[in-house]
Parts: C-alpha cells; structure tokens; sequence
C-alpha cells in the first residue's frame, strides 16, 4: 500500500491542477460574451476534463483514492484569472498572456512529475500524452493569440 501511496501522490497533485484549470475555463466560459471565446473555453474545460477522468481511473488502478489537494497560494496566484477586468477592458492581450501563463505553468508540472516518478510505461504515455495536448494548445494560443485581438476587439 505505501508504493501506491508515492504513486498517487503526484498523480493527485495532476489530478488537482486540471480539476482546477478546468474551473477555471468554466468560469471564463460565463464571463466572456464572444462565442468563439466561449467555444474556446468550452474546449478547454473539456480537455481539462477528461484528463481528470483518465489520472483518476490511473490513481484507483494503482489502488489509491482520487483526491484533489488544494492549489496553495502561490499557485493558485499563478493560475488566476482576471476575466471581469479583461472583459471589461477589452483586454485581449492580457487574456492571452494569462492562458499561455496558466498552459506553461501545467506543461512545467507534468515535466516535473515525469522526471520525478518512476511510472509504469503506460501510465508515463498517458502522462506524456496529456503534457503534449498542452503544449500543442499553447502553441495554438500564441499563434492565435493576435487573433484574439484582431478577431474579438469590439468595433467602434
């Protein structure tokens, strides 16, 4: 029990940062008011998702609980959003800047947990998988990122 123990540790500390993430693209999703942002964050969220469900069918694979540790502050600072005062700014910009900052950050936790922690082949795949989801959606922000302004700045 105590290998399952160091084994879901991380996992859970994966399975915390995307529950929170996908959290935080829901309420993106209520506060923006353009419908591709809104597809955009739907999306997100979705991703998110899902890979809370496969790390949680992982984490009871190896016969431990999913859990989803709370975010310490200087992380959940790191993943905050400011939709409200972006929305209200028009600050497409700095939405941008948040979502690259909020993808960098994950990309970084799961290269941290793969380094850290022997896994089991599958388990590193699924782990790498998800990692380079992320990194091919970050790429796509800041190519898309002056689109985002371009795109959705409202007329005048």
């Amino acid at each position: 029990m105590k290998k399952a123990k160091l084994n879901t540790t991380p996992l859970n500390e994966l399975l915390s940062i995307n529950h929170y993430a996908e959290k935080l693209y829901l309420d993106a999703l209520n506060e923006v008011e353009h419908e591709d942002l809104k597809h955009f964050f739907r999306a997100m969220a979705f991703e998110r998702n899902e890979f809370c469900r496969f790390i949680g069918a992982e984490i009871i694979q190896l016969g431990g609980h999913p859990k989803y540790p709370s975010i310490t502050k200087n992380d959940s600072n790191i993943l905050s959003l400011n939709f409200k005062n972006n929305r209200l700014n028009n600050d497409y910009n700095d939405l941008v800047e948040q979502l690259i900052r909020i993808k960098t950050w994950s990309i970084d936790k799961y290269t941290e947990v793969l380094k850290q922690h022997r896994f089991s082949e599958e388990l590193v795949q699924l782990l790498t998988n998800q990692k380079n989801i992320l990194a091919g959606s970050l790429r796509a922000i800041k190519l898309k990122g002056v689109l985002f302004d371009t795109v959705l700045r409202p007329a005048n």
